[in-house]
């Protein structure tokens, strides 16, 4: 799993993300992504690959996006994979 740099628009924080599955079965991968930073600014979002899973060898990239009723989005702010799991299939 691999965690890009975030970008900031306006209000909002976006994380990339990008699942690989390195192994030799279907895996359906959880993983839950907290972003913070100045002003008090806290988000946390979860995500699932779904219920079909990751195929070996293939990757999921997706993005989160993090917003902080009223709290403006940090210039710098501090991306933390807070949990991760994964669930083989077949």
């Amino acid at each position: 799993m691999a965690v890009f740099s975030p970008v900031r628009s306006g209000d909002e924080i976006t994380v990339p993300v990008n699942i690989t599955n390195t192994g030799t079965k279907r895996m359906v991968y959880r993983v839950e992504v907290r972003v913070t930073g100045a002003g008090g600014f806290d988000a946390t979002r979860s995500m699932e690959t779904g219920t079909v899973g990751v195929y070996p060898g293939a990757s999921w990239p997706t993005e989160l996006t993090f917003t902080d009723p009223g709290k403006l989005a940090p210039d710098n702010p501090q991306v933390t994979i807070v949990r991760s799991s994964t669930e083989v299939l077949g």
